[in-house]
């Protein structure tokens, strides 16, 4: 019989956190035992549990197959034996290669913790898997057995207090722990199988699916976290046969697809957003996108089957969320959060989790559906030259790519032109002829400058600080390729910043702050778009300027004005900050080049190579131009101390800034244009005629033109040669023969509508999907436009006059 050693309680490093005191923990080797009692004649539990172990294991998929999966077998394998080879139990470990440092912070320790239940899960998946080298090993298992009684006696179990993370203990171990009882069902005696349910129960406030633990207490889950917790806690029940327990987490499912208008998970304009104030589709939003895609396909069918008829709207979102932030089988990093720190986690795993994801929700999806997102999923494959996704360990994910790549299913091409996510502060614009798309990451205060802790990612404070982040046909490496080790994280490209140095977080971990600034928005026309925002830097300095961007089929322009800062630092603004590999391009300035740090004065025009052209659209404007190579590490901005993440990593760059000055002399503004792409003849030609007008840049407004378009963001009310705004407004204005097009959108989420005069044009009736929204009288010579922004939340009102 399985009874916990309770003879003692232990102080785990001096934290208020108590775990038993490991005995002697016995474990007879290889032991068969029944079938839980409870699920005695009860079907429906076991093929709960032998469709789950399908999805961890894939084994049905690998012995029909098992040559096609060898080679991930093979390195599945490998990660077994280092396991083995490392189990060494103590009161603070199974694992010798999971355990904590002395002197590690409480979250540290949780997280060595989760490490170890990780381990002995993978013990379990490569016992259970066909053509192992360890299928069916009598070794394996017993380890796996002992490292979960070993584990169980030590720290998880229902006589702790957690400490640390409370994600390690709702789900970082949880989730492992069921996993493996779900595996090694059979082999677990009863009373061990209800001492582990127990202490999943334990750690999970009054029992309820709905609930995590928190730092100030209980407090219901939401989002990603909602699913994590509800997987975990369905698989625990099917394990121990609890139709309650299971009835209820599958029911708690429900709030994770609805679209919200606050707080965490889906809204209607596609962002996404975590911890409450963090832009997080591409890793939080995963986390729960493959949850339910997981749970979806273990539910189906039985009686526990979703029946909720929202969760259509999934659907939606795997276009309208997903899809526009993946470029070339990489999720954009602007959405990636704090994993952009991590050094085993590049945007390319995070896409290829996407391609799993979808791929796994085509099987359920209508036929015009499911060829479409797995067309999707083959160019995201195809378009990356890594194809990491190709060499998986993952069973299953493998044999989802092997049989989407073996058919005649065609590549889908991703949407052209832009998508501005109001919600998150995100604009995402992609070329006309998919060789280039652009990122904008903004806060405002709803979203947090970033995300840090005391972890990871605490030198990232101004990656959301307007950082433009370029991706390009051929050049699919660039961001995972040790940008993130190596680039300037005090300047990134995009950005205006003080160069005042700044401490770690210095705005509070979790992105618990947010910048108090005016507002943060953007409009959208068809192929066309704007996005603005008040910058209020972080860290004290006092710095403060208004950036606007412009996107266009082929380019996009950048302005900035109201400057200052009240710091003695100084401020420059960030045109390119490109890494160019490990061997230096050519930077050319106005035809000539660049080998180091040049200052000059009214330079027109650069061109790096390999990247494109920049058309600087101020007589004044002073260049600062550099190609140098830099040297970093993954442990500057990580204290994870994994194998590689100390290990110097080198990498060229090329920069291009403009200096505004220092202390209470910075100040002015900036307009630059970018041509992606662009060979230096080009972009000297542009420079010569650019063909765009700066129509005012200054604190009331921010107005470009472009042959018949007019794109402006006014701060306040004010008038730009026929345009007045009664408020603060974005707006694009586009003329054609046939009349008028209008995109409008309320960038504060706080006005019931926004009034518009034009001089010069006709009064008709509006057209076009937002025409109810619209109402239009003609006064003298113009036509004054009254536009219902009410509950918008910032999303674009689009129409025509004709």
């Amino acid at each position: 019989m399985f009874t916990p050693s309770r003879r003692n309680v232990l102080q785990l490093g001096g934290l208020a956190a108590a775990a038993v005191l490991f005995a002697d923990v016995t474990h007879a080797p290889s032991a068969v035992t029944s079938v839980h009692p409870l699920a005695a004649g009860n079907p429906d539990f076991e093929a709960l549990r032998t469709r789950w172990v399908e999805t961890l294991t894939g084994r049905s998929i690998v012995a029909a197959n098992p040559a096609a999966f060898a080679d991930a077998i093979a390195r599945q394998d490998k990660a077994t034996d280092a396991l083995l080879a490392s189990v060494s139990p103590t009161v603070t470990r199974y694992f010798s290669a999971h355990d904590w440092a002395i002197g590690a912070t409480d979250i540290a320790k949780s997280n060595a913790m989760r490490m170890n239940y990780s381990g002995i899960q993978t013990l379990a998946v490569s016992w259970a898997t066909p053509g192992s080298k360890h299928e069916g090993s009598a070794v394996v298992l017993d380890t796996a057995l002992r490292g979960l009684a070993h584990m169980h006696e030590h720290i998880y179990n229902s006589a702790t207090t957690w400490w640390g993370n409370w994600w390690s203990w709702n789900i970082g171990a949880a989730q492992p722990l069921a996993n493996t009882m779900a595996i090694l069902h059979d082999h677990l005696p009863s009373a061990e199988l209800d001492a582990y349910c127990g202490a999943i129960d334990h750690f999970l406030p009054e029992r309820d699916p709905r609930m995590q633990q928190h730092p100030t207490g209980p407090k219901e889950s939401d989002g990603a976290n909602r699913v994590d917790i509800c997987q975990s806690i369905i698989v625990r029940s099917f394990v121990q046969a609890d139709t309650d327990l299971l009835q209820r987490a599958v029911a708690a499912l429900s709030d994770t697809w609805q679209y919200v208008t606050s707080g965490n998970g889906f809204f209607r304009d596609g962002s996404f957003i975590q911890h409450s104030t963090i832009g997080y589709t591409g890793t939080y939003g995963l986390v729960l996108l493959g949850g339910l895609a997981k749970l979806f396909a273990l539910l189906a069918d039985t009686p526990f089957d979703v029946s909720d008829p929202s969760r259509r709207n999934i659907t939606d979102m795997v276009e309208g969320s997903f899809a526009p932030l993946m470029f070339r089988g990489q999720m954009m990093d602007a959405v990636r959060g704090r994993a952009v720190a991590r050094f085993a986690e590049r945007s390319i795993a995070n896409g290829n989790e996407l391609i799993e994801y979808t791929l796994r929700l085509a099987q359920s999806a209508d036929d015009e559906t499911a060829a479409r997102w797995r067309g999707l999923c083959r160019q995201w494959i195809e378009g990356n030259p890594a194809r990491t996704i190709t060499s998986t360990t993952n069973i299953v994910r493998l044999s989802l790519v092997t049989e989407l790549l073996d058919s005649p299913v065609a590549p889908v091409s991703d949407t052209t032109g832009p998508r501005f996510f109001p919600a998150m502060d995100r604009l995402v614009h992609r070329s006309t002829d998919g060789a280039w798309a652009l990122c904008v990451a903004m806060c405002s205060n709803r979203i947090a400058w970033h995300e840090g802790t005391e972890a990871e990612n605490f030198e990232g404070v101004k990656t959301s600080q307007g950082m433009t982040y370029l991706y390009l046909r051929g050049q699919e490496q660039h961001f995972d390729d040790e940008f993130w080790s190596t680039s300037d994280l005090a300047a990134p490209p995009g950005t205006t910043v003080d160069l005042t140095p700044l401490p770690r977080n210095p705005e509070g971990e979790w992105g618990e702050r947010t910048p108090a600034n005016e507002w943060t928005g953007g409009v959208v026309l068809e192929d066309t778009a704007l996005a603005a925002m008040h910058l209020v830097a972080p860290g004290g300095t006092g710095l403060v300027a208004r950036k606007t961007w412009f996107t266009f089929p082929d380019a996009f322009v950048a302005l900035g004005a109201d400057i200052s800062t009240a710091s003695d630092g100084e401020v420059r603004t960030i045109v390119e900050h490109r890494n160019l590999g490990q061997h230096p391009r050519s930077l050319l300035v106005d035809g000539s080049e660049i080998t180091t740090e040049t200052s000059l004065d009214g330079a027109r025009w650069a061109h790096l190579d390999g990247t494109g052209g920049y058309v600087l659209l101020d007589d004044d404007a002073r260049l600062i131009a550099d190609v140098a190579v830099r040297e970093g590490t993954w442990q500057r901005n990580a204290s994870a101390t994994s194998a590689g993440t100390e290990v110097p990593q080198r990498r060229a760059f090329g920069t291009l800034a403009l200096s505004h000055g220092s202390g209470s002399a910075a100040g002015g503004g900036y307009a630059y244009l970018v041509l992606p792409g662009a060979d230096a003849a080009t972009t000297a030609a542009v420079a010569r005629s650019p063909k765009v007008q700066v129509l005012r840049n200054d604190a009331v407004a921010q107005v470009l033109q472009r042959s018949r378009t007019t794109a402006a963001a006014f701060w306040e009310a004010g008038t730009v040669h026929d345009i007045t705004v009664d408020r603060a407004a974005c707006l694009i204005f586009q003329k054609d023969r046939g009349g008028v097009k209008m995109s409008v959108s309320d960038p504060a989420h706080a006005s019931e509508e926004v009034v518009i005069t034009i001089r010069g044009i006709g009064a008709k009736r509006p057209h076009g999907p937002d025409a109810d929204r619209v109402s239009c009288t003609r006064v003298r010579n113009a036509v004054r436009l009254t536009v219902d922004t009410s509950g918008t939340a910032g999303s674009t009102v689009e129409f025509s006059l004709r």
